[in-house]
C-alpha cells in the first residue's frame, strides 16, 4: 500500500499552525491508527501527513546467542531518559545544519536509521541552492513542534527516515518520509544519554579538519570541489584520505576561510554515533568571489558508504554479532562497565561469536591467516558452523586460554584492535598458534572429558530438549551421547566440529555398549595407524547396524535379540575393514 508522507510543517505560530498540544494529539492518534491498520495519514498544517513503512517492527532478538543482560524498572527509566536525550541530540544536529543557511529556497536533507530510540546518521545533503536572504530563524521555534514527532518516532519507529528542510523567508519547513533501506551494519541498538562526542573522537575529528582545510584552495573568481573519505570504527575516527580535487580556471589560489573547519567538523561528528567499521564520504564545494583573500567552502554531502553484502555463509553470524557488539559497546560507553568485568560475564558461545564476527566484520582475519590458516579458514567461511567449531576448540583449549580470549576480544570490541598492547598482541598470537597446532594432536583425557560433558548438555538442553525427559533408563539416568567420529580421532579431522549436532547421537546403554565393542576391535586391529578414510567407514558401519536406536527409546524385550545380531554383524564388518 502506498503511504503518504508528512509534508509542510511550518514552525512559526503566526501563520495559524496547530498548537504544540493539539499537534501532538493529532500525530499520536494518527500513528496509533497507522500501527493498527498499517496505513494512515496525519493532517498537519493542511499539507499532508506522515505514515510508517510497512515493516516497522523492532528487529528480531538474537537467535544464536542470547545477548540479553536483564532489565529492571530503573533501567527502563534510564532508557526513557536516553531516548529523550537522543531526540534533543537530533534536534541540535538539525539546527546546526540549518542555522548557517539564510538564503530562501535552500534545501537540506538529513537521513537517520531509527531503532529502539537510537538515531544513527546515514547521510546529510545540501540540495537546491538559495536565492534572496531571508529573515533570521529562531532555534526554539525550529525545534518546538518537531520535538513531539521525534519523541513518538523514538518510541515506535524502526527504519530509515529522511528529513528535508526547506528555507522560507522567516522559517524552516520540514518534510518527512520513510526511506527504503535495509538495516545498515552501523545501526545503533541503544539510545545514548551523551549529547556530544567523547574527548578522543572529538580531538581526532578536529585534527583531521585542520589537515583537510589546508588542502582547500580555490582559484580567484572560480569554484572547486573536493572529496574526503573517512574510516571509522564505532565512535573512533581511524583514518582519512583526500579524494579527487577539481577546480575551475582562474588566478591565484585562495585558502579556505576560518568557517571551513567548523563546517566540516559539524558534518563529520554526527557520524561517530555508529557501530563497527565503516567509511564516510564527504563532498565539499568552494567558491571565491571578488577581492576576498579567502575562499568559502560548504559541505554538499556526507554519507556512510554502503558495503558489499556479506557472504551468505556468514550473514547470520554477522547479524547476531552486531547485536552482541551493540550491547557490549552500550555497556562500556553508557554504563561505564569496564572491559574486564564485561569479559567475566561472557559465555563461551558469546566469546566465539565475538571472535568470528569480529574477525569477519573488522577484516582482522587477514592479520592471522599465515599464523593460523586452519582456524582462520574455518571461522571466517563457516558462518554458524564456524562459530560452533570455534566454541568446541575453546572447550578443548582449557579455562586459561578461554579467559585470555575473553579478555582480549572484549577489549577489541570496546576499544578497537589497535588498543591491544604489544604484550597483548603477543598473547593473542601465541594463543592462536597453540590452537592451530592442537588441531592435529591427539586429545588428552582432560579436554576429552570437557567435550563429552559439553556434548551431553548441548544435546539435551539445546539440540533436542524434547528428548530430555524421554531418553532415560530404568533408574532415570539420561542416555549416553555418542560421538559418531570418536573424540580420540578428532585430530584426523581438524576442520570438523567434533561436537556438531550431526556427530552426536543418544543411545540406550546396551546399544552404546555394542558400538563400543566394534570400536574396541578397530583400535586393537588398526592401532595407531588408523587413517581418516577408515574412521569414516567405521561411521558407516555404525549407522548401518545401530542407526535404528539413534535418539530413540531402547526397549530391552524387543531389542536385545536384534542388538546381538547387529553387534555380531558389525564386528564382522570391522574385521573385513581392517583386513583390507
Amino acid at each position: 500500500m502506498a503511504l503518504a508522507a508528512l509534508s509542510g510543517i511550518a514552525f512559526a505560530r503566526s501563520d495559524g499552525s496547530m498548537t504544540h498540544s493539539g499537534w501532538r494529539r493529532a500525530v499520536t492518534v494518527g500513528l496509533a491508527v497507522l500501527l493498527v491498520q498499517g496505513c494512515a495519514s496525519v493532517p498537519l498544517d493542511g499539507r499532508g501527513g506522515f505514515s510508517q513503512p510497512e515493516h516497522a517492527s523492532s528487529p528480531g532478538e538474537a537467535t544464536l546467542v542470547s545477548t540479553q543482560w536483564g532489565t529492571s524498572a530503573s533501567e527502563n527509566e534510564a532508557d526513557a531518559e536516553a531516548r529523550r536525550a537522543e531526540v534533543e541530540w537530533v534536534l541540535a544536529r538539525m539546527w546546526e545544519a540549518a542555522s548557517g543557511e539564510q538564503q530562501v529556497g535552500t534545501e537540506l536533507e538529513l537521513a537517520f536509521w531509527v531503532e529502539r530510540g537510537a538515531f544513527t546518521p546515514l547521510s546529510q545533503r545540501r540540495g537546491a541552492a538559495g536565492g534572496e536572504t531571508g529573515q533570521a530563524a529562531k532555534a526554539e521555534v525550529f525545534t518546538q513542534e518537531l520535538r513531539g514527532l521525534l519523541t513518538l518516532l523514538a518510541e515506535t519507529r524502526t527504519g530509515a527516515l529522511a528529513f528535508t528542510l526547506h528555507r522560507e523567508r522567516s522559517r524552516w519547513r520540514v518534510d518527512y518520509r520513510a526511506a527504503s533501506l535495509e538495516e545498515p551494519p552501523e545501526a545503533r541498538k541503544h539510545p545514548s544519554r551523551r549529547m556530544g562526542p567523547t574527548a578522543g573522537p572529538l580531538l581526532a575529528v578536529q585534527a583531521m579538519t585542520k589537515q583537510v582545510v589546508r588542502l582547500l584552495q580555490v582559484p580567484a573568481g572560480a569554484s572547486a570541489r573536493m572529496r574526503v573519505e573517512l574510516t571509522l570504527e564505532d565512535d573512533r575516527l581511524t583514518g582519512w584520505k583526500s579524494g579527487p580535487y577539481q577546480a575551475g580556471s582562474g588566478g591565484r589560489v585562495h585558502p579556505a576561510d576560518a568557517r571551513a573547519a567548523q563546517a566540516l567538523s559539524l558534518a563529520v561528528l554526527p557520524f561517530t554515533r555508529g557501530l563497527g567499521p565503516r567509511t564516510v564520504r564527504v563532498e565539499l564545494s568552494g567558491t571565491h568571489e571578488g577581492a576576498s583573500a579567502t575562499s568559502h567552502w560548504r559541505v554538499e554531502r556526507a554519507e556512510t558508504l554502503r558495503p558489499e553484502p556479506p557472504d551468505e555463509a556468514v550473514e547470520d553470524v554477522l547479524r547476531e554479532y552486531r547485536l552482541l557488539h551493540a550491547d557490549i559497546f552500550h555497556r562500556y560507553r553508557e554504563e561505564m562497565v569496564d572491559s574486564v568485568k564485561l569479559a567475566g560475564a561472557f559465555t563461551l558461545e558469546q566469546v566465539a561469536l565475538c571472535v568470528v564476527g569480529g574477525l569477519v566484520g573488522k577484516g582482522l582475519h587477514l592479520a592471522f591467516e599465515a599464523l593460523a590458516p586452519t582456524v582462520m579458514r574455518v571461522v571466517t567461511r563457516g558462518g554458524v558452523e564456524g562459530m560452533r567449531w570455534l566454541r568446541t576448540q575453546l572447550v578443548r583449549a582449557g579455562r586459561k586460554d578461554q579467559e585470555l580470549l575473553r579478555r582480549l576480544f572484549v577489549k577489541v570490541e570496546t576499544e578497537g584492535f589497535d588498543s591491544l598492547s604489544a604484550a597483548e598482541r603477543k598473547e593473542l598470537t601465541e594463543l592462536l598458534r597453540r590452537m592451530e597446532q592442537s588441531l592435529t594432536v591427539k586429545l588428552e583425557d582432560k579436554p576429552k572429558n570437557a567435550l563429552r560433558a559439553k556434548a551431553k548438555s548441548d544435546f539435551y538442553d539445546v539440540l533436542h530438549p524434547e528428548l530430555k525427559k524421554l531418553l532415560r533408563d530404568a533408574e532415570g539416568n539420561q542416555y549416553d551421547v555418542h560421538h559418531l567420529i570418536p573424540l580420540e580421532y578428532a585430530h584426523l579431522f581438524p576442520d570438523l566440529d567434533i561436537n556438531a549436532a550431526a556427530n552426536l547421537k543418544a543411545l540406550g546403554k546396551p546399544a552404546h555398549e555394542g558400538i563400543n565393542k566394534m570400536w574396541n576391535l578397530f583400535r586393537i586391529k588398526a592401532g595407531d595407524t588408523a587413517n581418516p578414510e577408515q574412521v569414516k567407514k567405521m561411521v558407516v558401519i555404525t549407522e548401518h547396524h545401530f542407526g535404528c536406536w539413534f535418539d530413540k527409546v531402547y526397549a530391552p524385550g524387543q531389542s536385545d535379540a536384534l542388538l546381538e545380531k547387529a553387534t555380531a554383524a558389525a564386528l564382522n564388518d570391522v574385521r573385513a575393514l581392517v583386513a583390507r
